[in-house]
């Protein structure tokens, strides 16, 4: 009797311990209102017109998408003087890499001044705070001369509080 009432009480906890979340698809991650950062660069160039780099995302930190690279709509924009109808803002995000990664280039041929030119809405895993300088740009490259692509290397790039 004993042997039996000890399967019976290990069945119960087995059974039990079984039942959890149920593995139901967890609820699209949105931003949180107020959390971005923005892009800019320093220099003593007036005029860029194009810009190039790598965008490494903190822990906790990933940008909204629809999947294979895309990101969805508002997650990476153009602002300050690099916002206009012809800036073509391109940006790849590797979910993959550890750290997540998001290469972007943004030409604009009517060119934009030097400072802010990105604005990153990130979407934070609970618990997560916002630290503009715990993001880190790699890669990069701006272009100060539209007509021989001359990169310009005293223009440096940070990520800031907006």
């Amino acid at each position: 009797m004993r042997f039996f009432s000890s399967v019976a009480l290990l069945s119960l906890i087995f059974l039990l311990t079984g039942c959890g979340g149920g593995g139901g698809a967890e609820a699209p991650q949105t931003p949180v209102a107020g959390s971005s950062v923005i892009i800019e660069t320093a220099g003593a160039a007036t005029t860029l017109y194009g810009v190039e780099f790598t965008l490494q995302l903190p822990p906790g930190v990933t940008l909204a998408t629809p999947g294979g690279g895309t990101l969805a709509a508002g997650a990476i924009v153009t602002s300050g003087g690099a916002a206009g109808t012809d800036a073509a803002l391109s940006a790849y995000y590797d979910t993959a890499a550890s750290p997540q990664t998001v290469k972007v280039s943004l030409v604009k041929p009517s060119g934009f001044p030097v400072g802010r030119f990105l604005t990153v809405t990130p979407v934070l895993a609970q618990g997560t705070t916002l630290v503009p300088a715990a993001f880190t740009i790699t890669g990069f490259k701006a272009w100060d001369d539209l007509t021989t692509y001359r990169v310009d290397p005293l223009i440096t790039s940070v990520v800031a509080a907006p």
